[in-house]
C-alpha cells in the first residue's frame, strides 16, 4: 500500500485566476477606446471653433462690402460737391497753363494719366 500525500492548502491558489493575455487585451481595448474618445472630443471642439471663425469671416466680409459701398457712394461727384459746399470751400479747376504733369520714374517722355499717383522714387 502506498502512502497518500496530503496537499499543502497554503500553497494552493485560492479564488479565481484571471488569464494574463485576456487582461492585456482588455487593457489595450480600454486605452484605445479612451484615446479615440479624447481625439473625437478634440476634433469636435476644433470643428466648433472653425465654424465660429467662418461665421466671423462672413460677417467681416459683409462689413467690408458695406464700407466699400459707402466709400464709393461718398466719392460720387454730387457727394463731393455737396461736401465742398457744406464746408464752405470755393474750389475751381486750375487753368491748363497752371497744371504740372510729372513723368513716370521709368520714362521721362510719358506724362502721368489723370488720377494716377506719381511716385518720385530714386532710380536704382
Amino acid at each position: 500500500m502506498r502512502k497518500r500525500r496530503r496537499r499543502n492548502k497554503k500553497k494552493q491558489a485560492q479564488g479565481f485566476v484571471f488569464p494574463v493575455p485576456l487582461a492585456l487585451f482588455l487593457v489595450m481595448v480600454t486605452v484605445t477606446s479612451m484615446t479615440y474618445l479624447w481625439m473625437h472630443g478634440r476634433c469636435e471642439a476644433a470643428g466648433v471653433r472653425i465654424q465660429r471663425l467662418e461665421q466671423r469671416q462672413l460677417q467681416t466680409r459683409q462689413q467690408l462690402l458695406d464700407e466699400q459701398l459707402k466709400w464709393t457712394q461718398m466719392r460720387t461727384l454730387s457727394q463731393v460737391r455737396a461736401a465742398v459746399k457744406r464746408h464752405g470751400l470755393d474750389m475751381t479747376l486750375a487753368p491748363n497753363h497752371r497744371v504740372v504733369q510729372l513723368a513716370r520714374p521709368g520714362s521721362l517722355d510719358e506724362p502721368i494719366a489723370y488720377g494716377e499717383v506719381a511716385r518720385l522714387d530714386p532710380v536704382h
